[in-house]
């Protein structure tokens, strides 16, 4: 990994931590262990409710405009 690559993946890291570090669902952590920040992964969990709600997507017989396929399953909630 080159040295500009490390640096624009700390930038990302940063901003997503700014963003998302007073809201309940945060993308990125701060370890004090470690001195450093940290992605935060969904784990297994989150692909397994993924794939069950792409499955009810597709089952349906409707056909949805842009964003509407979301409100058939909202896999997110199920998460917590």
């Amino acid at each position: 990994m080159s040295h500009r690559r490390k640096i624009g993946d700390d930038r990302r890291l940063r901003r997503t931590y700014r963003a998302t570090r007073h809201s309940c669902i945060s993308g990125v952590y701060y370890d004090r262990r470690k001195y450093r920040l940290i992605r935060f992964y969904q784990g297994k969990r989150a692909k397994y409710l993924r794939r069950c709600s792409n499955k009810k997507v597709r089952r349906t017989k409707e056909t949805y405009q842009r964003g509407q396929y979301r409100k058939v399953f909202d896999y997110w909630w199920r998460l917590w």
